[in-house]
């Protein structure tokens, strides 16, 4: 067995917590597991982990080996699947999370064309609105919108967005088209729960002066596509991404108001966690995205 060997057997018992869940994840006998890390600590002199009945611990030396060995390994790895993307042959698993409007609208159809691309990639995409830790390690790719405040984390940035206030022909017809955004504060306003309502919302003129404006309605909601079709309906005026709203405006069941205001201008990030060796199909994956969000 080469050294490299050692060093999986060591990390995968060290990352599962027992020798047995390590067996499970290498698919040998835990025999086989534990006599590896045997002839390991013997080759290398020092006993790298301590072994009770109930755990397992790093004694000193074992952790520097272990931040080393993991370095080593993913190194390895990134050196494989860089030659694998040479050739177009990427492969393993991936897990991207993202917002659920976002992803249906703007991602879906290029993931397709990425697993198109790479067809021995196995993606795994999970959708919704709920705050996600990028450096938790759930998922390789993190897909934010807004501000980033993490230092911990990587983020490349797909686009930006445009804020739009729009509102149903129906609704404008009976209760008057706001002319400032200062009129907003007397209509119904369907808002993200997401968004502190302190804040409100916040325009700016043609001079580059800020209108800031509380808002309150009927209707909030932590997902873009809820809000949009309670202003289809009448409920009232929302400000949404424009990405959410092209068919909307196109067929008229909305249409913007404020044309002499602009709301803010929000940007969409791939994230995630900062490590010196990142995987191949990771970076493939991310600027893959880039490059076909980012297209005319």
């Amino acid at each position: 067995m080469s050294r490299l060997e050692y060093m999986e057997n060591f990390v995968a018992v060290v990352d599962s917590g027992s020798i047995t869940a390590a067996a499970d994840k290498l698919e040998l006998t835990i025999a086989a597991v534990s006599k590896r890390l045997k002839i390991l600590e013997t080759d290398l002199g020092v006993r790298l982990l301590t072994r009770n009945t109930r755990q397992l611990a790093l004694t000193e030396a074992g952790q520097y080996y272990y931040q080393h060995c993991r370095e080593i390994l993913e190194e390895v790895s990134r050196v494989d699947q860089h030659l694998l993307a040479m050739q177009g042959t990427l492969s393993g698993s991936l897990r991207i999370n993202m917002p659920m409007t976002y992803g249906k609208v703007r991602l879906s159809k290029l993931l397709i064309r990425f697993l198109q691309q790479y067809p021995d990639i196995h993606l795994a995409t999970h959708l919704d609105d709920a705050y996600t830790d990028a450096a938790s390690g759930d998922y390789d790719v993190v897909i934010r919108i807004g501000v980033l405040d993490d230092s911990r984390l990587i983020a490349r940035k797909l686009e930006n967005a445009r804020l739009l206030p729009v509102a149903a022909p129906v609704y404008l017809e009976r209760n008057g088209i706001p002319q400032t955004p200062a009129n907003l504060g007397k209509h119904q306003c369907l808002h993200y729960t997401n968004a502190s309502l302190r804040e409100g919302w916040t325009f700016h003129d043609q001079e580059g002066r800020a209108h800031n404006v509380q808002v309150s309605g009927p209707l909030c909601a932590n997902n873009g596509e809820v809000l949009k079709q309670a202003a289809v309906a009448g409920l009232g005026i929302a400000l949404l991404p424009d990405f959410e709203l092209a068919n909307e405006l196109k067929s008229g069941e909305l249409v913007q108001i404020l044309n002499d205001y602009s709301a803010q201008t929000i940007s969409v990030y791939a994230v995630y966690p900062s490590r010196q060796f990142l995987p191949e199909k990771t970076r493939a994956l991310v600027e893959f995205l880039i490059q076909e969000v980012q297209k005319p």
